[in-house]
């Protein structure tokens, strides 16, 4: 029924200083940031060490969900989401073991929900998914957590080791940076103007 624990998800006032937090304070890595405007939110996943998953919503004006829950509860702990392979199977199970749920919709193509009230689960507001992983986070990085969803090929491309080295001749130094069949190589004299843009890139926006 259960397949896994997806994230954890946080409510919060300000993204750019959460983003702050767990990215630059914790050593997180940014995975995918999705609005959803007609619900006045947005969603921003998170990866923590090799499995964890974060999940952070804020809201975009007045009036939405998480606008309403910062407004009567604060930041905090909104939802936990687990993945199952079959929502109507599993609501089904839960209602059988006398667990009521609610909720039940798809509000995005790829992705169905359903809920258990905290009343009903010690507090916490659990959310059921039936959704595939690598649908929800940018292409081209597989987190380790994600990797049983990837083909094997894939999965395998995410654990060649990240080597950097010297080629070329004296006259026309080169610095190869290679990650199993894929390498790149620029100029030496070019190294300084690459390490810039990628400090860009890695700033807090």
């Amino acid at each position: 029924m259960i397949r896994r624990i997806d994230h954890v998800s946080v409510a919060v006032r300000d993204l750019a200083r959460a983003r702050s937090f767990f990215v630059d304070a914790l050593g997180g890595r940014v995975l995918y940031t999705g609005p959803m405007p007609e619900e006045k939110y947005r969603w921003t996943t998170i990866e923590l060490g090799t499995s964890c998953l974060l999940e952070l919503i804020d809201p975009l004006g007045e009036g939405g969900f998480v606008d309403e829950f910062l407004k009567k509860r604060g930041e905090g702990l909104h939802h936990v989401t687990i993945q199952v392979n079959n929502l109507e199977e599993t609501c089904r199970t839960l209602q059988s073991r006398g667990v009521p749920t609610f909720g039940m919709r798809q509000p995005v193509p790829g992705w169905k929900e359903a809920y258990i009230h905290p009343k009903h689960a010690f507090g916490v507001l659990i959310q059921f998914a039936e959704f595939n992983p690598l649908d929800w986070i940018e292409p081209g990085y597989i987190p380790a957590a994600y990797r049983e969803f990837a083909s094997p090929e894939k999965a395998g491309a995410e654990r060649e080791p990240l080597t950097v080295q010297k080629v070329g001749t004296d006259d026309h130094p080169q610095v190869e940076i290679r990650k199993g069949e894929k390498a790149l190589q620029i100029p030496e004299k070019d190294l300084a103007v690459l390490i810039r843009s990628l400090e860009r890139l890695q700033s807090p926006r």
